[in-house]
C-alpha cells in the first residue's frame, strides 16, 4: 500500500458525515489526522476529501453538516501543506447515492 501511494497523484480521503463518528476519527488521536499526514509524507499533492453517509439521520444532507466538517478539516489540512486548491469535496451517501 505504501509503494502504491508514494506513486499517487492523488489521494481520496473518505470520512463519516454522522455524528461522534467524524469527531471520534478528527479528535487529537484519530485516524482521519493520521491518514492526512501519512498521505502528505509520501507525497499524494491532492485530496479527493468524500464525505460519506451525508444522508444518515443526524446529518440529513444538511448544509450545516458540511459545513462544519469542511471548517474543522480545512485548518489542518493546510497545516499538512494542502491548499484549496489541492482539495476536491465530495458530499455522498453510499446507501441512497
Amino acid at each position: 500500500m505504501i509503494m502504491g501511494a508514494t506513486l499517487a497523484d492523488f489521494g481520496g480521503l473518505v470520512i463519516s458525515a454522522r455524528r461522534g463518528e467524524f469527531e471520534a476519527g478528527f479528535d487529537q488521536d484519530g485516524q482521519t489526522r493520521e491518514h492526512i499526514q501519512l498521505a502528505r509524507s509520501l507525497g499524494i499533492s491532492k485530496l479527493v476529501v468524500v464525505v460519506n453517509k451525508m444522508d444518515e439521520a443526524t446529518v440529513s444532507w444538511k448544509q450545516a453538516r458540511w459545513d462544519q466538517i469542511k471548517n474543522s478539516l480545512t485548518p489542518f489540512l493546510a497545516q499538512c501543506g494542502y491548499t484549496e486548491a489541492d482539495l476536491f469535496w465530495v458530499p455522498i451517501s453510499g446507501l441512497t447515492g
